[in-house]
């Protein structure tokens, strides 16, 4: 399972995949092995590294938003899916106004196209439906506008970074 976890300005990519009763954790460049123990029904557990042993409790405060506490305080933050994280990057290079290219986060391929060229959307119409990691996602217009160029068409294969469509 891979996952984007924002806190502030700080970004990284975590994969996590389960390997009998550890979890390996992939964050950034580097790789630990965890050995997660539920300690409490109010969200604490007690995870074991190669480094030591920590109490961490996680709370989700709504949507994509969890509080982090540990032995050092307590953090804000936000876990999305590659693609929620893509359909955010995507508009955030418009200028903040929903507008601009979205590309793919990583390899998929393109279920369906849901609009033409040209065509006038609103904001959270669905414009291109991706499968990607066994799962389908709709990415939506984050603003009304006019789709000004589709770079796909459904059933081509998209390697991450490549445009899907453009909204101005």
């Amino acid at each position: 399972m891979e996952l984007i976890v924002r806190s502030g300005e700080r970004e990284e990519s975590v994969t996590i995949e389960r390997q009998g009763d550890v979890f390996e954790v992939r964050l950034g460049e580097r790789t630990y092995r965890i050995d997660a123990v539920v300690a409490g029904a109010n969200g604490l557990s007690s995870l074991r590294t190669d480094a030591g042993q920590y109490e961490v409790a996680v709370h989700r405060e709504g949507g994509s938003r969890y509080r982090v506490h540990t032995r050092h305080g307590s953090d804000a933050v936000d876990v999305l899916d590659p693609l929620s994280a893509l359909a955010g990057d995507g508009f955030g290079a418009g200028g903040g106004q929903g507008k601009g290219v979205v590309e793919a986060y990583m390899p998929g391929r393109v279920v369906a196209v849901l609009v033409e060229e040209g065509a006038e959307v609103e904001a959270g119409q669905g414009i291109v439906v991706l499968e990607a990691m066994k799962m389908e996602n709709e990415i939506q217009a984050e603003a009304a506008g006019v789709v000004k160029k589709l770079h796909v068409a459904a059933g081509d294969a998209v390697d991450g970074g490549d445009p899907l469509f453009a909204l101005e």
